[in-house]
């Protein structure tokens, strides 16, 4: 058994510790190569791309991995590295099965050159710091996005007059989220937690226990929603199980087998004590940074959020009342794929339409500085592009003119009513502790 650096008991040194197996050795050197390659910069692969500062590291990776996806796996399909929020791609898949070679071969030189050793029990404890302090990191950060409301803000009005059979699994999970403000803050009270508690060395087995469970819920919700997140939690409650690996015979003779317990043994870092207590204050101190860094980005970007919609007087669902296309007006059959049946003001620079068959179709929005027109372009064919009029004479309606399609064409709007609880249901239900029976629909 591996020791865990424990407070108040025996300290042992590297010269008293155990002989490790030859077995323990090796798992211990590939783990150690694998880890640092997968976290350095950061997570590997497109998670990473956000990434602006130089890393020649990663610069090696791109021009490694589309070699090996081609002329090795005899993969066909992209191997860039694209910064779109997806962790998934298939650069990543190629990256990690890169990283675990050179793992392997770095493991079988390092066990060539330093098969004498009989454990590493110093650096088993530099790397046990070096993995808490990346998990306590990156829950911290998901925690306070969600705690602030940053990860899952609240939907989009399009989701409103969506449906389900047009909804992808990963939009209905981000609408599940974003719906419930509390249900988010709780998972985040559960991420900041399993973060906090990993920053002290001494209850890392809890931190640990609290990480697992929560990650093991997000790994859950990636593979069944296709969240692409799947490699990185992965990873994470892999890091977590390392964590817990010397404590796994405690907890099953504590919880499983009611047995007695007892804490493992320190391995001192330093022989000087004021060095050791120097490392454990330098993981507050990355701990509270985290916290106030990732907390304060995350305040920031939920007030962007917030702020990152339209006027009142324009923001909303508005109901095509009348179409009017080349002086002929269009009724609202459902057959006609072209003719509006919605449109939506929401974020700044988007307008959203809704056809008559119930699709949507995204647009570019900018207005125009004398506040009657604005312009739009099509988000899939940036050549075409028109100027609409509007007017809101109240706040219930207003009237669209300019060309739709190269035609004139005239479309008087009314604004759908969000408090209406028959048509928005969803927005309006709210919480019953008493409910004499079940609705759900």
């Amino acid at each position: 058994m591996i020791p865990q650096l424990q407070q108040n008991t025996p300290v042992s040194s590297p010269d008293t510790a155990p002989q490790w197996s030859l077995a323990t050795r090796i798992a211990f050197r590939f783990g150690f190569c694998y880890f640092l390659l997968y976290v350095y910069p950061r997570s590997v692969g497109s998670l990473g791309a956000f990434v602006k500062y130089n890393n020649p590291l990663r610069d090696l990776w791109h021009a490694v991995v589309p070699w090996v996806g081609v002329h090795v796996l005899h993969l066909s399909g992209t191997f860039t590295e694209v910064a779109n929020g997806s962790g998934d791609q298939l650069y990543d898949y190629v990256l990690l099965f890169c990283i675990a070679v050179t793992a392997l071969i770095a493991t079988a030189i390092w066990s060539c050159l330093d098969r004498k050793r009989p454990n590493y029990a110093v650096l088993y404890q530099w790397l046990r710091i070096f993995v808490r302090l990346v998990v306590a990191v990156a829950m911290i950060s998901y925690g306070a996005n969600k705690l602030f409301r940053m990860q899952f803000a609240e939907p989009a009005l399009s989701r409103y007059v969506d449906t389900f059979g047009q909804t992808t699994p990963m939009g209905l999970l981000w609408t599940f989220m974003g719906m419930s403000r509390g249900y988010s803050f709780f998972g985040g009270v559960g991420e900041m937690l399993g973060g906090v508690l990993l920053l002290i060395p001494q209850i890392t087995a809890l931190g640990s226990l609290v990480t697992l469970a929560v990650m093991s819920n997000v790994l859950m919700l990636n593979l069944c929603y296709d969240v692409p997140r799947k490699i990185y939690s992965i990873h994470l409650i892999l890091f977590c199980l390392f964590l817990l690996l010397p404590d796994m015979r405690r907890i099953a003779d504590f919880f499983l087998l009611n047995r007695t317990t007892r804490l493992t043994p320190t391995v001192a870092l330093f022989k000087e004590k004021f060095l050791n207590y120097g490392v454990w204050a330098l993981q507050l101190g990355v701990g509270v940074a985290a916290i106030i860094v990732c907390s304060n980005q995350a305040y920031i970007d939920a007030a962007n959020n917030v702020t990152y919609i339209q006027p009142p007087a324009l923001r909303g669902i508005w109901s095509v009342e009348d179409y009017v296309l080349d002086g002929v007006p269009k009724l609202p059959l459902v057959t006609d794929t072209n003719r509006w049946q919605r449109a939506i003001f929401d974020a700044p620079k988007k307008f959203t339409v809704q056809n008559m068959d119930g699709t949507f179709k995204k647009y570019y929005l900018e207005f125009k500085s004398d506040g009657k027109t604005f312009n739009l372009w099509d988000v899939d064919n940036t050549q075409w592009r028109t100027t609409l009029t509007y007017d809101v004479p109240d706040a219930n309606h207003m009237t669209l003119v300019g060309k739709i399609g190269g035609h004139p064409a005239t479309l008087k709007l009314t604004r759908e009513d969000l408090s209406d609880p028959v048509k928005f249901l969803l927005l309006n239900r709210g919480m019953h502790w008493v409910t004499d029976f079940p609705h759900n629909r």
